[in-house]
């Protein structure tokens, strides 16, 4: 089964991620977390996986010490790596459910003996004996693969001399193979293991091109395979405090900050709490100067930003492609996309972005609200819609009385308030009532006029855009 069909939820994993090292720990309730009043881990200073430490620490699904540290690099056992793995795969309730002691030949551990019982029974893990299960022991880098891989019903990517790769379904989430320079001493089977959870993103090497597979497994690198779990479907997060998009402002009013995040056309303001901690590449970044980034956010109980990743900065495009048009759809999703038909009845496929802004006098809340048929002015960097404006149409009906120096005159009397020609006919877009591309206009035809009016109230103004004929 590969990972697209494979993704079961461990509901409650992240909130039991804390619970799992208070066990091996006796870590109290008072251990060190990230609140309103944000308190810092005082060894992650340079830390490679600060970022997802922290990320972790302000959604409250991992904790620090007491004394404010996390020990990143302390090792994490056997044991605590088996029942966080299995509940990641979906198997808390069939753990809970399993009769104490019913698989006899399991070694017998200290706690969380349901879920070792589960791992043996359906052949995640074999032992011959009691003592070839050491709960305490360190779990090894290959270790933690092959367990991944078993539970989440993982399988590794064709191989470099084969063509099964291009034939992979859209989604499953795999890469290319990774090869790795230190795994030849293991064997085939452990490999497939190791290629299955790099190729799913789960695990990854390091920048030396190894996987070390015989080093011995760190809170910091278990902190960093929860969030790629947890982003990647496989455990639910806590609804609504994870949000990403464009920071669009930053502003302080009577000593409370805000800030203003816009996605999709949205934009939604919140209130910045004390001690905010705010990333940029790995550092720590001034809040004050996050404005003009794209970046996730997280939410405490309160709803107040108690963390700040920034991705990348907005760029701003110096001379952007435009392209007018009518709307056709809006996909949101794993793809974002604006489906315009332009004035050339040819149909323009958009990505949007999270900085993607919607503007005009009647512009949506949000790019989900942008109805088809809508007109609209399209700015373009690549296929990139940055900007969408709607804009202000009318509509007149009436018959073609002629056609001539590039002007198409309409029958009866013309006024201020209802034009009887239009300048420039030709470059309007042309189509029968089903919308479909029509080469030219007859006199006689009974169409109707979409178009522009830039100065409400005079005449020989007006811009057709789309010419339907009824």
């Amino acid at each position: 089964m590969n990972i697209g069909l494979a993704k079961y939820v461990g509901l409650g994993l992240l909130s039991f991620f804390f619970l799992l090292f208070a066990f091996s720990r006796s870590l109290p309730a008072g251990a060190a977390s990230i609140t309103e009043d944000a308190v810092r881990l005082t060894d992650l200073q340079g830390h490679w996986a600060r970022t997802q430490i922290t990320r972790l620490v302000a959604l409250e699904a991992v904790s620090g010490y007491p004394d404010h540290t996390f020990l990143p690099d302390q090792q994490i056992s056997q044991l605590e790596t088996t029942v966080l793995i299995l509940r990641s795969g979906g198997f808390t309730a069939e753990a809970e459910r399993l009769t104490s002691g019913g698989v006899t030949a399991t070694p017998r551990v200290p706690w969380g003996q349901q879920y070792l019982d589960l791992a043996v029974q359906k052949g995640f893990l074999s032992y011959d004996a009691a003592s070839g299960f050491d709960f305490a022991a360190p779990a090894t880098r290959l270790w933690t693969a092959k367990l991944l891989a078993r539970v989440l019903y993982l399988t590794p990517p064709a191989s470099k001399s084969g063509t099964a790769a291009d034939d992979l379904p859209e989604g499953t989430g795999y890469t290319l193979d990774k090869v790795f320079s230190d795994v030849m001493p293991v064997d085939s089977d452990d490999q497939a293991c190791i290629r299955a959870v790099a190729a799913a993103g789960v695990m990854s090497g390091y920048p030396d091109g190894t996987f070390r597979p015989f080093g011995c497994l760190t809170r910091a690198e278990m902190s960093v395979i929860i969030s790629r779990l947890a982003e990647q479907g496989w455990v639910r997060m806590n609804a609504g405090r994870s949000l990403t998009g464009w920071i669009s402002g930053i502003e302080t009013q009577k000593g409370s900050m805000e800030l203003e995040l816009t996605s999709f056309g949205k934009a939604q303001r919140f209130k910045v709490a004390q001690g905010v901690y705010c990333l940029n590449a790995n550092q720590e970044y001034p809040i004050e100067r996050a404005a003009g980034y794209i970046g996730e956010i997280i939410l405490d109980k309160s709803k107040k930003v108690s963390w700040v990743n920034l991705l990348q900065q907005k760029n701003t495009v110096q001379n952007p492609v435009k392209i007018r048009g009518s709307v056709k759809s809006v996909a949101l999703g794993n793809d974002n996309l604006l489906i315009v038909s332009d004035l050339n009845c040819t149909e323009r496929i958009l990505h949007l972005a999270w900085d993607t802004v919607v503007a005009g006098e009647k512009a949506p809340k949000d790019l989900a609200s942008l109805k088809a048929g809508t007109f609209v002015d399209v700015e373009i960097d690549s296929d990139r819609a940055t900007r969408i404006e709607l804009l202000e149409v009318k509509n007149i009906s009436g018959q073609v009385e002629k056609l001539g120096d590039r002007r198409l005159y309409l029958k009866g009397t013309a006024s201020a308030k209802k034009p009887g020609w239009f300048n420039n006919y030709e470059f309007a877009r042309m189509v029968d009532k089903e919308g479909v591309r029509k080469d030219g206009i007859l006199p006689g035809e009974k169409v109707q006029v979409t178009y522009l009016d830039p100065f409400p109230g005079e005449i020989d103004d007006e811009i057709p855009l789309e010419i339907k004929v009824m």
